[in-house]
Parts: C-alpha cells; structure tokens; sequence
C-alpha cells in the first residue's frame, strides 16, 4: 500500500576523483521506502529515538512524497571509527540512502564527511561540534551548536557571570572534539582576561588522574574545565574533590564542562562529584518553546523519559532533512544541498536561525547547572 512510482526522478551520486567521474547510480522504481543512513558512535544509543521520532512524526504525514522513511542505523558502541567510516559507505553504495543523519561525534564526523563529498550525499551531523566537520564540502552541515561557540559561551560566563579569573584545564587528548573545545576556551578564557594557570592532558582509557590532578591543584584555580567524555567524568571529578582541588581562598573549585555532560550516564554515577558544577549544552527540557515542548512530550510518551540535548539535536537534523527535501520537491542530492543552506528560522527540538558559508547553524546555547543531583536550567546564551 506504501508502493509508489517515481518516474521522471533521476538521483544520482557521482563519486570523484579529481575530475574523473568513476560511478552514477540512476533509481526509477518501485520502492517500499526511502532509506536515510544513521551512524550514532559511542555510549549515545537513545540518540537513534531522537531521530526515530522524527521519522515516526513525518510518516504519520504520508512520508516523503508519499512514501515512508527508514533508518538504516549503526550503533557503533565501541566507537571504533574505521566502523563508521565503512558503514557510511555501505550505506550509500548497498543501502542507497538519500542522506546520512550523524554522526554525533567529531572525530567520526571529520572521517565520515569526505565519503558523503565524495559520493554528493548530504551529510547532516547531530551533536559534532567541532566546526571542522563540515571541511569536507558543501554536501555537510552541521544541527550542532559549534564549539567556537560554546567555548566562548562558557568563558564570558566564567568571567562575566562567576567572577572567575584563574581556570585550569584537563583534556582527553587524541580527539577531535575535547581537543578542539579546550582551545576554544583557552582562547576566550584569555582574551577576556583570564589566566590558564594548567593545562593538562590525559590519554585514552586511564583511569588514575592523581599526577594531572595535583598539578593542577598547586595552581589553585578558580573554575576546572574538564573536557572529556562521561564516563571519565565520574572518577575525573571525584579525584580532584579527594586531593582536595581548591582555589586561593580555599573553597572548592568550581567544575565546567560541556555537552557531554548532558548524559545521563554522569548523573547516574554515584562517584561523580559534580554538585553546583555548570555545564553548556544543546537545549533545556525546562523550556516553554512549543514546539520543543511539543518534542519532549512526545519523547516522554514514548521512552518514559526526559530527553537530553543531544536527543533533541538528532530529532532536529532528521526534520533540517525533511524540509529540506519538501522545499526542494525533489531527491536530487543538489537540491536537497541547496535547500539545506537556504535554511531560515527553523524550528523544532532547537532553533537554528541559518546557515553561515561554512554551513554552521546560527543557533543558542544554554548552560545547566547541577542541583540536588539533577541539571537544572540556568541560562539561555542567543548569538544574535
């Protein structure tokens, strides 16, 4: 009954090298669905009922151009990016998907965006921020907040909003994202006057931060910004409560983290010492927005719980994807692109207001606090 007919609809994906033009694949036939690829790469495997909503929403609509929407989904637990890297390409090439939805992390976003230039598939990444992502070309865009951004966000804020003049760092280095943020904050923290007092790193799958830590701790800083994952959080934060880490006067430290904070994994982690910490993340289940209300009734109905920011931005990259296409009236990969950076006051989970020449969202970003052991909302930072 979902059967249909696209005749005079010619998609094609043209693969290059230089200029040399290796494959085209034509598609005039009955189809049952019109598949979209996802690629989710480590422990964020309800981002995938983000963007399921999405999908069960726009089918419910009649699909695109009247016929339904499948995911073809990669949970790629382990985050193993040569993973990533081949699943993308399976899914264009075996699976002929319209687009690829992900992924939310920026180092498999880095790797996965030149095989979506390549092959001239629009590529729509969740909650990668680091703005390199999109480098690959113009078939990449991001539903993400940038990093740029967030880290300037939470430098005012540390300074201007906290009275904050000494901060110390701890990065999990080898990676895109904690890499990139960390000098997005370094950068801010001291153009607006602050001083960096540390700046340490550590090395994947450690477990020990004593030696980062009492370094850290003999500089007395005002704020530690930790820029890590969750599941390092946890033992990062209680750690440093343990030395104890204070600052010149001797209160504790102030912690500041990022969106990847906004897990639930962290909170549920009875080790963590996160308590009065702030953190910038996509958007807050306390706004009264509609339409983001809208989204999180939605989500509630169905998975019994809130939803968190990179929830939402995977919901919100499906629906960029869906408009794009219903703007364009078409499947051609060069329309859906061209409706993608066309883009204006888009509304859904988050807002984004545009697309710069580097298709990063003009969007806000809102900073959480932790209280009583859940995140509440403390403000809402607009870039206009």
């Amino acid at each position: 009954m979902y059967k249909f007919l696209i005749y005079s609809l010619i998609v094609s994906v043209v693969a290059l090298v230089g200029c040399e033009k290796i494959q085209e694949i034509t598609v005039s036939e009955e189809v049952q669905s019109l598949k979209i690829g996802f690629i989710v790469a480590g422990d964020r495997a309800p981002y995938l009922n983000g963007a399921q909503l999405a999908v069960d929403e726009i089918n419910e609509l009649g699909g695109i151009f009247g016929t339904p929407i499948e995911l073809v989904s990669l949970i790629n637990i382990e985050a193993s990016l040569p993973l990533s890297i081949q699943t993308a390409e399976d899914m264009i090439l075996k699976d002929r998907v319209i687009a690829i939805i992900g992924p939310n992390r920026s180092t498999h976003a880095v790797a996965v965006g030149p095989i979506a230039q390549r092959y001239r598939v629009p590529m729509i990444t969740t909650a990668a921020s680091n703005p390199d992502v999109t480098k690959a070309g113009d078939f990449v865009f991001m539903a993400s907040v940038t990093d740029a951004f967030q880290g300037k966000v939470l430098a005012q804020f540390a300074i201007t909003e906290l009275n904050i003049t000494t901060a110390a760092i701890l990065t999990l280095s080898g990676d895109v994202y904690t890499e990139g943020i960390s000098e997005f904050f370094t950068l801010n923290f001291s153009t607006l006057g602050g001083e960096i007092v540390a700046n340490e790193s550590y090395e994947s799958g450690i477990t020990d931060f004593t030696e980062q830590l009492t370094s850290i701790a003999a500089m007395q800083p005002g704020a530690f910004f930790i820029s890590s994952f969750a599941r390092d959080v946890g033992p990062i934060t209680q750690q440093a409560r343990a030395i104890p880490l204070q600052n010149s006067v001797g209160a504790p430290t102030l912690f500041l983290g990022t969106d990847t904070w906004d897990n639930e994994v962290l909170l549920a982690d009875e080790d963590a010492e996160v308590e009065g910490s702030f953190f910038t993340t996509h958007f807050s289940p306390s706004t009264d927005e509609p339409a983001a209300r809208a989204f999180i009734n939605a989500y509630q109905s169905i998975y019994g719980e809130v939803p968190t920011g990179g929830i939402a931005v995977n919901y919100d990259a499906v629906k960029l994807l869906f408009e794009a296409i219903e703007r364009a009236s078409s499947l051609a990969p060069e329309a859906i692109r061209d409706q993608l950076t066309a883009t204006e006051n888009y509304v859904g989970a988050t807002r984004i207001g545009s697309y710069d020449e580097n298709r990063h969202p003009t969007k806000s970003s809102v900073i959480l606090t932790i209280k009583n052991g859940e995140k509440q909302f403390h403000k809402q930072i607009d870039p206009f």
